[in-house]
């Protein structure tokens, strides 16, 4: 799967979702936080601002869930869209 799309096509679209679906099933959140990450940074791109921090918030939390330091920079983008409040340093 592509991670540095300009624009998302319809068939990176419905892969994405296959994807993000499967890891749902599987359980796996680190797969989980990737997935949502990378359809975040397609909607930021695309500057639609309110499913950017959707899909940043849903990868962020499982971010937390799962305890990865990614979750930081996932807050960083959140806080700065005024969407959350900074983790504790």
């Amino acid at each position: 799967m592509n991670t540095e799309w300009t624009q998302i096509s319809p068939q990176e679209a419905a892969a994405l979702h296959a994807a993000i679906l499967a890891a749902h099933a599987h359980h796996d959140l680190e797969q989980l936080v990737e997935l949502y990450a990378i359809a975040a940074d397609s909607k930021e791109r695309e500057g639609d601002v309110d499913a950017a921090c959707f899909f940043l918030t849903q990868a962020f939390v499982f971010a937390l869930e799962t305890g990865i330091s990614r979750a930081h920079e996932l807050n960083r983008r959140l806080v700065a869209y005024g969407r959350a409040w900074p983790l504790e340093p």
